[in-house]
């Protein structure tokens, strides 16, 4: 930026907002409302123990996990048990659960907020033996856990997606805003999108590799 360099940050976004000339990213406090919603209906009136799985510290761990608890507040019979950090890796994510499991006799929800960490969620709980769990919410739309949601997993039933297609937009929108044609905007977000059964075959890329 000093040098007069354009800078367009992609999906991480910066606490210092002067410090580029655009940023494009997913949607990340509609990510974590989704997820809020989503567990809290499944849960409903009678309410039930959600345990958190969150990401590495930072703007977007920050943003989704606000705009979780935020959702569960219309949901006052659910009550988050603890929430921890799965630095967004399966391994780490099955110790967290490991933990959880045998600090916490009844768990009936789990929001992974990422797929891979929703993965060592599963794993800890086949392990375990555990059948309370009812929800393994994770994010990002990996296409083994789209396929979950297809084969009609009873823990799996919904994903959010976070689009990578954000990549793309980035290098398009600079591209045409430096060559004059469009202005990008300061912010762009891709939205995030509940994934359920009954849509899962359109966000399902059996080739993809993530």
């Amino acid at each position: 930026m000093d040098q007069g360099v354009f800078v367009t940050v992609v999906d991480r976004n910066l606490s210092d907002q002067t410090a580029r000339n655009a940023y494009v990213g997913g949607d990340n406090v509609g990510f974590g409302r989704i997820a809020g919603q989503y567990i809290g209906a499944k849960l409903g009136t009678q309410g039930g123990n959600v345990v958190v799985l969150r990401g590495l510290k930072s703007v977007i761990d920050d943003q989704r996990n606000r705009a979780f608890q935020e959702a569960l507040k219309q949901y006052p019979a659910v009550k988050i048990l603890d929430d921890q950090y799965g630095n967004w890796n399966r391994p780490d994510a099955k110790r967290v659960m490991q933990s959880y499991l045998s600090r916490f006799p009844k768990i009936d929800a789990v929001w992974a907020s990422d797929d891979d960490m929703a993965l060592g969620v599963l794993e800890a709980l086949r392990e375990s033996g555990r059948r309370d769990v009812r929800v393994v919410l994770g994010g990002s739309g990996m296409k083994e856990m789209v396929k979950k949601i297809m084969d009609g997993d009873p823990l799996v039933t919904a994903d959010v997606t976070y689009s990578p297609s954000m990549i793309a937009d980035a290098m398009h929108l600079t591209l045409k805003s430096l060559a004059g044609e469009q202005p990008i905007p300061p912010k762009t977000l891709r939205p995030s999108v509940l994934i359920t059964k009954e849509n899962a075959g359109k966000y399902y890329f059996p080739q993809s590799p993530y």
